[in-house]
């Protein structure tokens, strides 16, 4: 499937759920700090690297927990995602990220739904294994997106578009993922 096309019909199925959920009765503002907990899985399409054509991203799987004050609503959040790259016989080569979160969130339709610019800040693992050596080396790590997510009271769905990046002998990815979880 075409990730742009991914994408889209992400925000569409949030954008239509969401105002077919819509009610006419004012909406209540939070008056404390929300917390949040998600399940996170997707998938990272990363740049060629060098001339290695294989995605050394892929399919993500991850976790996401953070709080949003009331006002201002600033987000702050910790984030671990494992990319599961490739694996061939003689090569595995995977990603593994864990990300301090900071961004803010704009509600729109009586609260229900969540636009969230933010910007992830933290240390990647790039693991690569091959008979003769493995490296394991941690390097910086940087993810800038946004998050678009619609609440069904406490349940939390979210789509987020995000670019990967990792300013050593790493491709940089753009990355889609897909989260599930509770907002309290």
């Amino acid at each position: 499937m075409n990730l742009r096309t991914f994408v889209w019909t992400c925000v569409s199925s949030v954008a239509w759920t969401t105002s077919a959920l819509a009610d006419d009765g004012a909406a209540a503002k939070p008056a404390k700090t929300e917390y949040s907990v998600s399940l996170l899985a997707g998938y990272g399409a990363g740049e060629q690297f060098e001339d290695d054509t294989r995605n050394r991203y892929g399919v993500a799987i991850g976790a996401r927990a953070g709080l949003t004050l009331a006002a201002p609503r600033l987000y702050f959040g910790l984030s671990f995602l494992h990319f599961g790259g490739y694996q061939e016989p003689a090569q595995e080569v995977h990603m593994n990220t864990l990300d301090g979160e900071f961004g803010y969130e704009f509600r729109l339709l009586r609260e229900r739904l969540l636009i969230r610019p933010q910007l992830g800040l933290g240390f990647a693992q790039t693991v690569t294994i091959q008979p003769d050596n493995a490296g394991y080396p941690m390097g910086f790590h940087w993810a800038p997106g946004v998050l678009v997510g619609v609440r069904f009271a406490p349940l939390l769905i979210s789509a987020e578009y995000r670019r990967d990046m990792v300013p050593s002998d790493w491709p940089s990815s753009n990355s889609v993922l897909l989260g599930f979880g509770l907002m309290l």
